[in-house]
């Protein structure tokens, strides 16, 4: 006998990634980075984060390097140099609709491979933290106030942590 079907079907969230390639350094033979980008902010899918609307989640994803960063950094913060990543929030959002698009996240090659380096964080790992980061920055989070900053960087941690990459702010 089979059981009937629940009637009110829940609304599902899924987010998925499109991720363009500015420069040939984040191309590796062994790594596939696209599709880790993608996986890595399909993973949010998943997560039960409250102020995420039901429907297609995307975010469009900038693989660059230390000059595009630079100019972004300058142009949209008015700060000189380089930074690991950048995310812009798309604000004319339409929650009501079946595909929004969150938003950009901008990750410099350079940056993040010194960063791993000099962390010890292996680059790959480093590369996801920023993505969950910059992701958590185009749903609303933040880390002005110290109490914003814990619950962000838990946030970090436990998906981290279902993605198998332990926790960055222990090294």
């Amino acid at each position: 006998m089979k059981c009937p079907q629940n009637k009110t079907m829940r609304k599902t969230r899924k987010f998925s990634a499109e991720t363009n390639l500015d420069s040939p350094k984040w191309l590796n033979e062994e790594v596939n980075i696209i599709n880790i980008c993608e996986a890595t902010i399909a993973s949010f899918s998943s997560q039960k984060i409250p102020s995420v609307a039901s429907g297609n989640n995307i975010v469009s994803i900038l693989l660059t390097d230390d000059e595009k960063m630079s100019e972004l950094n300058k142009l949209y913060r008015n700060k000189a140099g380089p930074t690991n990543v950048l995310s812009f929030t798309n604000e004319s959002t339409h929650l009501h609709s079946k595909n929004v698009l969150l938003g950009d996240i901008a990750l410099s090659f350079t940056t993040v491979l010194k960063e791993s380096a000099k962390t010890k964080i292996s680059f790959i790992n480093h590369v996801k933290h920023l993505l969950i980061h910059g992701c958590l920055h185009l749903i609303g989070f933040d880390h002005e106030t110290a109490i914003e900053a814990k619950e962000m960087e838990a946030l970090e941690v436990n998906i981290l942590h279902k993605l198998g990459v332990p926790n960055p702010y222990n090294v």
